[in-house]
């Protein structure tokens, strides 16, 4: 007598519809299909400013996709039993109801930090911690591993922000507008090197935070 196991013995069984087993596997396929192109060389990505509290991260100019890959909204935490903290939400896609991709919280006067990276979420202390440089972070978790050096400055006072993976294979640059510079601002922009889309999540959500961080300091 032949067993049946797994899926098939669900519907057989009735505790799951032939419909939603379909659906699960769509779904499955949706998750794992997501794979960022590897392009032959770095490419510069533009923040531009969406709306009031939220922003599009566009492709290069010389992209046949102008569509913009994130969308990043900055919220404020006004909960009177915290500390008051701005939340950064990044999804992915051009639109407000994207998938979420991460999220972090920083306390504008406290040390009170969290991120969550899918169902990651925990204290921003277990993911970034500083070198021996007050700019110049480590940003690690389950296999990702970034160093980011922002030491270096540009002629106009931007922050020039390099970021590696442990073998020091430089993966992206983010460059941030001065903060003291008068307006208007240039736009700040992201290269992400051809090693570095693969890893395209954590290198803007980690350059995002220490963006803050900078700005908050």
């Amino acid at each position: 007598m032949t067993t049946i196991r797994g899926p098939l013995q669900d519907v057989l069984q009735g505790e799951v519809t032939p419909q939603a087993l379909v659906d699960k596997e769509i779904e499955k396929e949706v998750i794992c299909s997501y794979v960022p192109l590897r392009p032959s060389q770095p490419l510069i990505y533009t923040f531009n400013r969406w709306k009031r509290n939220s922003m599009l991260l566009l492709p290069p100019e010389s992209s046949r996709n102008r569509t913009p890959v994130y969308n990043i909204e900055v919220s404020l935490n006004l909960n009177p039993f915290t500390p008051l903290s701005y939340v950064t939400t990044i999804r992915r896609g051009d639109t407000e109801d994207g998938p979420i991709v991460g999220e972090f919280e920083l306390a504008v006067s406290h040390t009170r930090a969290t991120v969550t990276l899918g169902s990651l979420c925990t204290r921003m202390s277990n993911v970034l911690t500083n070198q021996n440089d007050r700019r110049v972070w480590q940003w690690k978790h389950t296999n990702i591993d970034l160093r980011w050096d922002c030491r270096a400055k540009l002629d106009d006072g931007s922050p020039m922000c390099i970021c590696s993976n442990a073998q020091r294979l430089q993966l992206a640059s983010f460059v941030p507008p001065p903060i003291d510079a008068s307006p208007p601002l240039p736009d700040a922009t992201l290269t992400v090197f051809p090693d570095g889309h693969a890893l395209f999540d954590d290198i803007l959500i980690s350059a995002l935070v220490l963006d803050r961080k900078m700005t908050l300091s």
